[in-house]
């Protein structure tokens, strides 16, 4: 499938290892230099070299960054100020049943400063 999407650039969060690792050897095999991130640098550079091996020309990027957290998430809009696709993968929260599970406004603004990298902040 085609999806005219050469010449993009797509940042993928937690694409070490399954969906996100799915989603970014298929967007590398569309034509769009994907930024590979995970929270450590081996497990970066073991999911390039496998869509390198994937896709021989691929195009990838390493974003070593925990991106649960605001600092993780400066580092990588510092990197890479222009993304056009920008795909959340981010597992950032526990397994608990449903009745305990609580969203205080501080939570709620917390997911969406630290989820959204804040991909706006130079604009």
């Amino acid at each position: 499938m085609n999806l005219e999407l050469t010449e993009k650039t797509a940042l993928v969060s937690g694409s070490t290892a399954g969906i996100g690792f799915a989603v970014a050897r298929e967007l590398a095999a569309e034509g769009v230099m994907v930024i590979v991130n995970g929270r450590t640098a081996e497990r970066v550079d073991q999911a390039r070299q496998q869509i390198a091996a994937d896709v021989p020309d691929a195009q990838t990027d390493g974003a070593v960054a925990d991106l649960s957290t605001a600092a993780g998430a400066w580092a990588v809009t510092d990197r890479f100020a222009s993304v056009d696709i920008l795909v959340n993968n981010l597992g950032g929260f526990d397994a608990k049943p449903f009745a305990d599970i609580e969203d205080s406004v501080s939570d709620i603004k917390r997911r969406d400063r630290t989820h959204s990298l804040r991909m706006i902040h130079d604009q």
